[in-house]
């Protein structure tokens, strides 16, 4: 029983070493498949096993920096599994070992208060009762660190984090409550036995509780590609609609030339002149006033021209581009220079003169979209602290254009000083 016993104290110690870097690594190289990975952690636990078994009881100084060292050591090999930068793998060693021996010592000295072992020679028994009493103490503050952790990502809720604190801190109640602590003295295999249960279901109850966050986190995630393809639906009509009114007009140019030439065969020239002046009004409202060769940038901003006029918004507009030059697709190209337009549009109907300046361009190896619109912030509104949170369409537009910007590799600025609020979007064009 006690061999059993003795092995699942490894078991407990390397899936506390996992939940701990999964806190605060979370993410492990890709190119380590993961039977690779399982067995990194299952080979420095059998390590560390078979270093601890020559030093059960051995309480010295030189015994005590052997473990250390060789536990700091063992924590720094298995962060090259996680992509993290040199320092921080030194930092995450240490504390996790720091943590260690606290928790460690906070358990021998609860057994010591109780059982008035001797701390210089404990037996077998004991320093297995000291180690899954440290088993619990560490889960709960992997999980206080988890929950600070996740905190500053946005992740959890109050309702989450209660749960996730709840059951341990219950679990360490109940392991040192004095009707279940007395197990420890009249019955030390039960209550090692006791322990063992507390600590699986701390652990199934966060392999739960982090399923039900992700499936929440990828409800949300369906929400939003809802909302962002229906606004793609809407772009995409937008340039469908223009590309239908040139090959419309195109179709009908014909015919406008047959009766010009037929006027001209008649001698009849006062009446070229008016129906030219409609057939160019017609064009004017059918082609895209924007032509530098690209279909989505003519029909956004040939659009974009039409709204602001109606709604009497000063816009200025520098389009210099080299077409085939362009390092993005139509797709992303739609989700950045839409929501930016939408963006600009939404922020100067708040004011009584708006102003926007557009600015595409392929210069000096790079394709840049700059956007400035006029924001005063209403007295009413408080002050934005971060800049990003300045989103003036529907909550999700920034999000998007900055997951399309980085997955084209580009860099995405953006600033407000003096009642001006502006995008700088730049991407490296491909030969550069």
């Amino acid at each position: 029983m006690l061999t059993f016993l003795y092995n699942a104290l490894f078991i407990f110690d390397g899936i506390l070493l996992y939940l701990y870097y999964q806190t605060l690594l979370v993410k492990r190289r890709s190119d380590i498949p993961i039977p690779l990975f399982v067995a990194g952690f299952v080979l420095a636990e059998l390590i560390s096993a078979f270093a601890a078994s020559f030093s059960i009881g051995d309480t010295s100084l030189v015994a005590t920096y052997f473990r250390v060292g060789l536990n700091t050591t063992i924590y720094f090999i298995l962060s090259f599994m996680y992509t993290v930068p040199f320092v921080h793998r030194t930092l995450i060693a240490i504390c996790y070992t720091l943590l260690s021996i606290i928790c460690e010592y906070i358990s021998y000295y609860i057994i010591y208060a109780s059982t008035s072992i001797n701390l210089d020679t404990p037996s077998k028994g004991s320093y297995m009762i000291i180690s899954l009493i440290c088993n619990l103490l560490q889960f709960f503050f992997i999980m206080l660190l988890h929950v600070f952790w996740k905190r500053k990502s946005g992740i959890g809720s109050f309702t989450y984090t209660m749960l996730l604190l709840l059951i341990p801190a219950l679990s360490l109640y109940l392991a040192l409550s004095p009707s279940c602590f007395e197990l420890n003295k009249t019955a030390p295999d039960m209550y090692m036995t006791l322990v063992i249960f507390l600590l699986i279901i701390n652990i199934v109850n966060y392999v739960l509780l982090e399923n039900v966050l992700k499936a929440k986190a990828l409800e949300q995630k369906a929400t939003h590609l809802e909302k962002q393809i229906t606004y793609q639906r809407q772009k995409y009509m937008q340039l469908g609609e223009a590309y239908r009114n040139i090959r419309s007009f195109m179709h009908d140019a014909k015919k406008h030339l047959f009766y010009i030439e037929q006027c001209v065969n008649e001698k009849n020239y006062e009446r070229i002149i008016p129906y030219s002046k409609e057939t160019i009004a017609d064009l004017e409202s059918r082609y895209c006033t924007v032509n530098t060769g690209n279909l989505v940038i003519d029909a956004f901003i040939s659009n974009f021209i039409l709204q602001t006029t109606r709604h009497g918004i000063e816009l200025t507009t520098s389009l210099k581009l080299d077409c085939n030059k362009i390092p993005i697709d139509d797709y992303h190209l739609t989700i950045i220079l839409g929501n930016l337009l939408d963006n600009a549009l939404n922020a100067c109907l708040q004011q009584f003169e708006g102003r926007i300046n557009v600015m595409i361009q392929t210069i000096e190896n790079t394709f840049t979209i700059y956007i400035t619109n006029t924001y005063i912030i209403p007295p009413s509104e408080k002050q934005p602290d971060n800049i990003e949170e300045i989103d003036f369409i529907h909550g999700y537009g920034l999000k998007n254009v900055k997951d399309s910007v980085e997955e084209c590799s580009g860099i995405m600025l953006m600033n407000y000083e003096n009642s001006l609020y502006s995008v700088t979007i730049i991407f490296p064009l491909n030969n550069s």
